[in-house]
């Protein structure tokens, strides 16, 4: 699978993507934008895994780990190395 980083685009088309993840289009907006995705399945990919990573990320704010856990995780990683 190639990095959907390597590729670099222009900030409009970053700024449509972040208005697509974050449901911030007008109806007419996104319609037009899911036709360009229809047609170029790079940046369809990228919308789709940035939507799809804001949704991992919600959920996952509302957990919470145990107070020692970073001295667990610290003490892990040294005896590791």
């Amino acid at each position: 699978m190639h990095n959907l980083l390597d590729k670099e685009y222009h900030p409009v088309i970053e700024d449509f993507i972040t208005d697509y993840v974050d449901d911030e289009m007008s109806s007419v907006e996104r319609a037009t934008f899911e036709e360009v995705l229809v047609h170029d399945d790079e940046l369809r990919e990228l919308a789709f895994s940035a939507k799809e990573g804001k949704n991992l990320l919600q959920r996952f704010q509302h957990i919470k780990a145990k107070e020692d856990f970073i001295d667990r995780m610290l003490n892990s990683i040294s005896s590791s190395s």
